[in-house]
């Protein structure tokens, strides 16, 4: 895993804009509501990368056009715009407003094309004796790994080092931005599927975001999260009386 230097105040390629993308069933979480306001005032104030677009992509998407609708986001971004980023963000994050801002000045057309912010999923990982779930969070970070039977895969890194601009080989697709190049390299490739999901060596199937993330590799392209820029992620829980007694988490879990 290496460990990179946020890229500075180097002079944009392309016309520097930032298409922002989203997918939403007709409602959205009001942590995002309040994240996107306070973001978008921000970059008034500021770079305007993302004002200076056409206005957001927002797509109409059930849980099971996941893929169909990832892939018309980037379809237009390509087709219709000329802006140079894309930033898919998942209308159930929370954000802060400079997450934009700090993931360009991350990432690198060349170099760090696809960087991703820190972000966490629920797992479940026991029953609760109450028709329940036992909930953990868990990175959304990934490195190559392969089974007993030798199939290669994705396996969680469950410690990580803070503040950093990590190389990953898979991560989310819930604040992730993009670089045009890496967009179009995948499609010379592949077409107009960026987001199709593959399957595991044992048949099973990968998720539309790994699948995008296995694309990149595949093509030659890195991809990294900068642990620095930090979201939340709205999820329901069962809360009792185990959780209240639970120790606060240690400092530091995150590694160094």
């Amino acid at each position: 895993m290496d460990e990179l230097t946020p890229g500075g105040d180097r002079p944009p390629s392309g016309d520097g804009l930032v298409q922002v993308a989203y997918l939403h069933p007709h409602h959205v979480s009001h942590s995002w509501h309040e994240s996107m306001m306070r973001l978008i005032s921000y970059d008034a104030g500021t770079s305007g990368r993302i004002i200076g677009t056409g206005g957001p992509f927002m797509i109409s998407c059930s849980s099971g056009a996941l893929v169909e609708s990832r892939n018309t986001a980037v379809r237009r971004w390509l087709d219709g715009t000329e802006h140079e980023w894309l930033w898919f963000v998942d209308t159930d994050m929370g954000f802060a407003p400079d997450t934009v801002e700090r993931l360009v000045q991350a990432a690198d057309p060349a170099e760090r094309p696809v960087v991703g912010a820190l972000c966490f999923a629920a797992r479940e990982i026991a029953t609760d004796g109450m028709g329940g779930r036992r909930i953990a969070a868990v990175p959304t970070l990934y490195q190559g790994a392969r089974d007993a039977e030798g199939n290669a895969g994705f396996t969680t890194m469950t410690t990580y080092p803070t503040d950093s601009l990590i190389r990953v080989a898979g991560t989310g697709a819930a604040c992730l931005l993009i670089h045009r190049t890496a967009a179009e390299k995948v499609r010379a490739q592949f077409g107009d599927c960026w987001f199709d999901r593959v399957r595991y060596g044992d048949g099973r199937w990968v998720s539309e975001d790994l699948s995008f993330c296995w694309r990149l590799s595949a093509v030659g392209l890195p991809l990294h999260v900068h642990t620095g820029v930090k979201t939340t992620h709205h999820k329901a829980v069962w809360l009792g009386e185990r959780d209240y007694w639970q120790p606060e988490p240690e400092a530091g879990r995150g590694g160094d």
